[in-house]
């Protein structure tokens, strides 16, 4: 059962129906900041989303059940006065597999329901930065900063960590509704024009400076949701030194996965 499917109201029967109601969740469904409130340009490993049909318990949240459809910027959740519960709830998530989740419906009563995790489930590393656990059918890895964010990486990754080097976020194909309609000039704008447009440029100040951030505009129009641009965006990955020293050993010894082995 999916967070959209347990948002829709009963079905009825009559004003004396006495069928269980189903439990009501409620989750993000606008592109700013759960917690500064400011709009987030999407980029990996500086400003991210949960997509809502992933169900991280929004525990710090009485207004939300789920931390889902939600977008935040990395910075802010490391400077959150709560951060402590959202990394908790974050490493709920990407540590588990499959986990039946109690929630208070709307009927007052708690139901359980299903959560898939991301599988994450051996811890092969505790470092003055943070966590990394290892996904034991892939060759994936995943860095929980102590300061909340996670940073998701493949052998690809890990190998370029081992040999000292940075990893490049994903470049991607975004597509994002913006808070205000920029003129007509726009698509020729780089990437520090449109970040002060969109008043965001302090939360992304860090990127500029250390992420040799690189920016396309790709194509941009209205609808139904407001003015949408298109645009292709990626920055190094602020992953920490002691990060990068602990793949440099790891890997030395670390046979990679093959299917055939699960």
């Amino acid at each position: 059962m999916s967070p959209g499917d347990i948002n829709k109201p009963g079905d009825g029967h009559g004003e004396n129906s006495e069928l269980p109601r189903e439990p009501e969740v409620l989750f993000h469904k606008n592109e700013q900041c759960h917690f500064c409130g400011r709009f987030v340009l999407e980029v990996d490993g500086w400003a991210a989303s949960v997509q809502p049909y992933h169900q991280v318990l929004a525990t710090w949240d009485d207004e939300r059940t789920f931390f889902s459809g939600a977008h935040y910027h990395l910075q802010c959740l490391r400077t959150y006065n709560r951060r402590a519960e959202v990394r908790k709830a974050f490493a709920d998530w990407i540590t588990t597999d499959d986990t039946l989740l109690p929630v208070r419906g709307a009927d007052g009563q708690d139901h359980e329901l299903n959560r898939i995790g991301l599988g994450f489930t051996e811890r092969i590393a505790e470092l003055p930065s943070g966590e990394i656990y290892e996904n034991p059918r892939f060759d994936r890895w995943v860095f929980i900063e102590y300061a909340g964010p996670f940073h998701i990486l493949d052998a690809r990754d890990t190998e370029a960590l081992g040999h000292g080097g940075r990893v490049r976020g994903d470049t991607g194909g975004g597509k994002t509704v913006l808070p205000v309609t920029p003129p007509a000039r726009f698509a020729k704008w780089a990437l520090p024009e449109l970040l002060s447009f969109l008043e965001i440029s302090d939360r992304y100040q860090d990127m500029v400076d250390t992420g040799q951030p690189e920016y396309q505009y790709l194509s941009s129009g209205k609808n139904s949701y407001g003015f949408v641009l298109g645009y292709s965006l990626s920055a190094l990955l602020p992953i920490p030194e002691d990060v990068t020293k602990f793949f440099r050993e790891y890997l030395q010894e670390y046979v990679p996965k093959r299917l055939g082995d699960v």
